[in-house]
């Protein structure tokens, strides 16, 4: 079965949520939502798009890569993006959100969205591939600080 696409808006959000749930032995819904003062359902937003990363299971455990990602702290934040940029959907709007203008990046990331997610509706393609947009925004800007230092 496919997974959903993340609704997760904040990477950085879910770069957090993720090392929570690697620091925290039977991480729950409820400890997510409270370490970022959510409610449930945006608890699970975030623990989705770690599992859409393959960074833990549905059962909030972490998968052997999230494992091997947990293992060098200081890294975390560079080998998810570096996960991301390699993903087969995000990689192609990573590329055209650094080459494009953001309303051509929006129109060609819906076609995208919808030739992988046909059951999805408009409404819902579009926040996706907004939010997944906003992921490879906030890779970018974090990259431009890496060129300056």
């Amino acid at each position: 079965m496919k997974k959903l696409l993340p609704q997760a808006n904040t990477l950085a959000t879910v770069i957090r949520t993720f090392k929570l749930i690697g620091n925290t032995m039977n991480c729950t819904l409820a400890d997510i939502a409270s370490f970022n003062e959510f409610e449930l359902r945006q608890a699970s937003y975030y623990s989705n798009a770690c599992y859409f990363l393959d960074l833990i299971n549905e059962d909030l455990t972490l998968t052997p890569l999230g494992e091997d990602i947990m293992k060098d702290p200081p890294k975390t934040k560079i080998r998810i993006f570096e996960l991301i940029i390699k993903h087969e959907l995000i990689g192609q709007l990573f590329a055209k959100t650094a080459l494009y203008p953001k309303k051509q990046v929006i129109k060609d990331g819906k076609k995208l969205v919808a030739a992988l997610y046909p059951e999805y509706g408009e409404a819902v393609i579009d926040r996706r591939t907004k939010c997944l947009i906003g992921w490879c925004e906030e890779i970018l800007e974090f990259m431009k600080t890496i060129d300056k230092g």
